[in-house]
């Protein structure tokens, strides 16, 4: 059909028609355009056009999408909002950071300030075990003496025997999850200190953040005694394997053997070294943890582990060779 014969065809149909009435065009499945005041229930997915009263197009309608077309571009659509959303937040938490900290120094004595506040705590938690220490010999002491003489532990002693051994696992979890938030306090504040300098174009590391890495490699020190059980078996295996290594290296005699906690006597001398192992489950939804403790008399009312070269020698040895590695 030749151009002329269209543009008559339209006009036709359109000075047929009413001023309000809608014209469409399409293409049928053979390949022919159409002109109608209707659009056929065939052609309503396919591309069309409507037409004014003057034969000119108004409106161009695509062809319908595709279900898998629509579900990408609610994809896009949803990535865009949550791409959004986080820009939205970063640049709410930038103002939050600027508007709190004026330096750089602010951040990081913000920073000292929570994990001293914990550093308290995790000393308080170990003057707290040395007490309980001290209260679970002097029960050993009287539980032996009745049994020298033949007599039955009372059962109000032995369930203060039971409850003090509670109290001091307890206690060496409460310091793990400390040092774990001290960890989550320093990485939260590192990326504080980060982001502010990119803000304010610094770059320069001051004297206090280096002072602090040397703190937190001393912390991790602390936990380096830490050895996580894959399930019970291993855990029971390597029980046995931690409890042998505390007393080849305790220079204080055993006193507690149980199950979950094992504890030489407390230090009396300069020389001593007191060493605990406990089975311990800090986060419930865990596997269960051997942590291993040695305790020497204190040089300092501060000292919170024992710093002597043994000490520190043993602390380093205790992974491997429960673990059996060399």
């Amino acid at each position: 059909m030749s151009m002329r014969i269209h543009v008559f065809l339209v006009l036709l149909i359109a000075i047929s028609q009413p001023v309000s009435a809608k014209l469409y065009k399409w293409v049928d499945e053979d390949g022919n355009v159409q002109y109608s005041d209707k659009l056929p229930p065939a052609a309503v997915k396919k591309p069309h056009e409507n037409l004014n009263s003057r034969g000119l197009v108004i409106n161009k309608t695509g062809r319908a999408k595709t279900p898998e077309e629509i579900a990408e571009e609610e994809r896009v659509r949803k990535l865009r909002e949550e791409t959004q959303r986080q820009i939205d937040e970063q640049k709410a938490r930038d103002r939050v950071l600027l508007n709190t900290y004026r330096s750089e120094d602010d951040i990081i004595l913000a920073r000292d300030g929570k994990l001293a506040t914990i550093d308290s705590q995790i000393r308080i938690t170990y003057t707290n075990i040395t007490c309980l220490k001290e209260r679970l010999s002097n029960y050993k002491r009287k539980a032996a003496n009745l049994e020298r003489k033949g007599r039955k532990i009372p059962k109000q002693m032995q369930t203060g025997i039971d409850n003090t051994r509670q109290e001091i696992n307890d206690s060496y979890e409460s310091i793990l999850r400390q040092e774990k938030d001290k960890n989550t306090i320093r990485n939260k504040y590192a990326s504080d200190l980060q982001r502010f300098r990119k803000l304010s174009k610094l770059k320069a590391a001051t004297r206090a953040e280096m002072q602090a890495e040397k703190e937190q490699k001393k912390d991790d020190a602390i936990v380096k005694t830490v050895i996580r059980c894959k399930d019970k078996a291993h855990c029971d295996q390597l029980w046995t394997r931690a409890k042998a290594y505390a007393k080849k290296y305790a220079t204080t005699r055993v006193y507690v053997d149980s199950d979950t906690i094992f504890i030489t006597q407390p230090p009396k001398t300069n020389e001593d070294l007191s060493i605990t192992a406990s089975r311990l489950r800090p986060q419930k939804d865990q596997q269960e943890i051997i942590f291993l403790d040695i305790q020497c008399k204190k040089e300092l009312a501060t000292d919170t582990w024992c710093k002597r070269p043994e000490a520190i020698k043993i602390r380093e040895g205790f992974r491997s060779s429960v673990l059996g590695k060399k």
